[in-house]
């Protein structure tokens, strides 16, 4: 091993307790990196097809990136894998803090768990002890609550990936949680933690990470600090006047970053993502009131500003950043008065205020970060969470709910404490709560009477914040990837990452969209696909992808990987990496009988029926604006099966089943 991994995992069978290492080899990692990338290949080799998400058999990891740990910059994340309760089909999580540099440091690239224990347990990982300690004294309690109690039992310094009560309660919106209140979001995998009784990991790491060139990383870092620092200054000032509200389309904002990502970085490093959350309720990207309405005619500018940028920057009581991070766009926030004061909480993502807040027509700030917190302790995916409120306010509109259903609740739109009441309902899965705490899909099938209409998803996975119609490339990723209603691969991304002088094959796509008529459809589906294979080598090395946004083209991912594990892959090499990894997830998929259409979003989002007002007014994505995704990495279009040569060149033959 040269460096940069480990080397090692361990697999934890949870009925007898048994802990035991695997070396996994080095050609695992040459050929799928860390984090997600080997976790896709063992599930392909060592799970059987169709079990049941919340069954024994699925196999539950958590894992870190090749360069997490490391002296690369944003170098912090760790993932968590297995079959997706929500989905039945590939799931995975990111998330940044210090768990996943405290995992690496006890000498593993991450841990499987394999059963289910016969009562709650925590797993412990404190230099050469390796444990599962009974955690029934912890069951029941809040995901901080958790954390809280297992430092006194062992100390501030371990770090711990634990769940909420929605994880207990097996919610198939559930999450994991780290850092009180960090989150490894999306795909149920929390649900997943929670049918094994596994209530927590906690680790405490003291060793050392190997790299293969030390001094070549830390003057990559120098390099590429010296560029990326400038102008830092101006981001401590106000000037929210000039960015903050900027109106039109978030493609107006990438006709600069995609030649200098400057003012992107300067808006993250001052507000993070409140800062553009105002401008993208305005401009047609953050869906309105469950989708079917638009801004400012259902959402005014006065109500995007007070969940916005400086509203939430007031509350701000300190900075945070991950290992390694010199953005530092995460904060904590106090709120002092009102209905729900909050001593300490974790400033919420855009996607959060967009989802908590214009969803259901929200602009209650103080409502909406209780029922954030109310999430994060809950471990609740706060995106499927927002749908689910604005899923029940229209069925309530609709009277297919009645307040007989709603035990007396009345779900008008925007009313933030009948919100925060209905929220606590799903986390215990009380009354009404029940119904939504697996989310839309699950929710529209059991009430019916034409709900499933307006239940937005994409294969079982609520949308995230950003909407095609507004910006076909989210389409795209939407319904494609392995991973459904993910928005971290769609070409706009792309675009502000110029990807183009990382990977062959992008073609450049007009920067304005309107009507389906001034933009090239056309070049989407390849982008997004080499889009997505770009943010899978992201993912697997342990990068955050705001500082490849935030950087563009300079974002030294390449030779960051190289310097720590004495590897020499080239772009195209590199390239082959990422289609493998992303190969590998979608053969799962396929395994599990899982077709492209049943990824399709839901037809509300592409515009079917079209808006009547707002800067989206008539808009209707084109039927197949998806298919050079398909093309481009070799899967039918119908059958989703990859192209049998195609899989031979990526080395993925022996383990597609078929």
């Amino acid at each position: 091993m040269a460096g940069g991994y480990t080397g090692k995992v361990l697999w934890v069978d949870l009925p007898s307790g048994k802990i035991e290492e695997e070396s996994l080899g080095e050609d695992t990692y040459r050929n799928y990196l860390a984090g997600y990338g080997p976790a896709a290949k063992i599930m392909m080799e060592r799970q059987k097809a169709k079990i049941d998400p919340l069954g024994e058999e699925n196999i539950l990891g958590m894992t870190a990136g090749i360069l997490t740990g490391t002296p690369a910059l944003f170098s912090g994340r760790f993932m968590v894998t297995g079959k997706s309760p929500a989905t039945g089909g590939w799931g995975d999580s990111n998330c940044g803090g210090t768990f996943g540099p405290d995992l690496k440091r006890t000498g593993y690239d991450g841990v499987f768990f394999k059963g289910k224990s016969d009562k709650p347990v925590y797993l412990l990982i404190e230099g050469d002890k390796k444990e599962l300690k009974d955690a029934s004294d912890l069951w029941g309690k809040d995901a901080v609550t958790a954390e809280e109690a297992l430092w006194k039992k062992h100390s501030d310094k371990h770090r711990v990936a634990v769940i909420g009560v929605a994880g207990e309660k097996l919610s198939r919106i559930a999450w994991v949680v780290n850092d009180r209140g960090r989150i490894a979001a999306r795909f149920g995998l929390g649900a997943v933690m929670g049918s094994k009784k596994l209530k927590a990991v906690v680790v405490r790491g003291k060793g050392p990470i190997a790299v293969a060139d030390k001094d070549k990383l830390v003057e990559i870092n120098k390099k590429f600090l010296a560029g990326y620092q400038k102008g830092f200054g101006l981001a401590e000032k106000n000037f929210s006047a000039i960015l903050s509200p900027m109106g039109h389309t978030v493609r107006m904002m990438n006709m600069v970053t995609r030649m200098d990502p400057f003012p992107y970085k300067l808006l993250m490093r001052r507000w993070g993502t409140p800062g553009f959350t105002r401008f993208s309720m305005l401009s047609g990207d953050s869906p309105i009131k469950n989708w079917k309405g638009s801004a400012p005619c259902d959402f005014t500018t006065k109500q995007a500003k007070r969940i916005s940028d400086d509203s939430v920057l007031k509350l701000q009581t300190k900075r945070y950043a991950c290992m390694n991070c010199p953005l530092g766009c995460g904060g904590i926030l106090e709120v002092k008065d009102g209905a729900y004061p909050l001593p300490e909480t974790h400033k919420p993502e855009y996607e959060s205020l967009a989802s908590l807040g214009c969803m259901s027509l929200n602009d209650d700030l103080h409502a909406l970060l209780k029922i954030n917190d109310l999430a994060n302790r809950a471990g609740m995916d706060t995106i499927s969470l927002g749908h689910a409120l604005a899923f029940a306010c229209e069925a309530f509109e609709r009277g297919i709910l009645t307040e007989k259903d709603t035990d007396g609740l009345k779900l008008t739109w925007g009313h933030g404490p009948t919100l925060v009441k209905l929220t606590e309902k799903i986390i215990n899965r009380e009354g009404i709560g029940d119904l939504l705490a697996d989310g839309v899909k699950v929710a529209a099938a059991k009430l019916g009477k034409g709900s499933e209409e307006f239940a937005i998803h994409a294969g079982g996975v609520e949308l995230a914040m950003h909407d095609p119609r507004n910006d076909p490339g989210y389409g795209v990723g939407y319904s494609c990837s392995p991973t459904p209603g993910r928005h971290s691969t769609a070409v706009i991304f792309g675009e502000m990452q110029q990807i183009e002088r990382k990977l062959k094959g992008v073609k450049p796509t007009p920067m304005l969209y309107s009507k389906n008529k001034r933009l090239n459809l056309e070049p989407l589906g390849a982008n997004s696909a080499i889009g997505e294979v770009y943010w899978e080598i992201i993912s697997c090395a342990g990068l955050c992808m705001f500082g490849a946004l935030t950087a563009g083209a300079s974002y030294p991912v390449f030779e960051w990987i190289n310097a720590a594990t004495g590897w020499k892959l080239d772009q195209d090499e590199f390239r082959i990496v990422g289609e493998r990894i992303l190969t590998a997830k979608h053969l799962f998929n396929v395994r599990e009988g899982i077709k492209p259409k049943d990824f399709k979003m839901a037809a509300r989002a592409s515009g079917r029926p079209p808006l009547k007002t707002g800067g989206m007014k008539g808009v209707t994505v084109p039927e197949k604006h998806d298919l050079n995704y398909y093309r481009y990495l070799g899967w039918d279009y119908e059958t989703g099966k990859p192209n049998v040569q195609r899989l031979k060149e990526l080395g993925l033959d022996k383990i597609a089943a078929f």
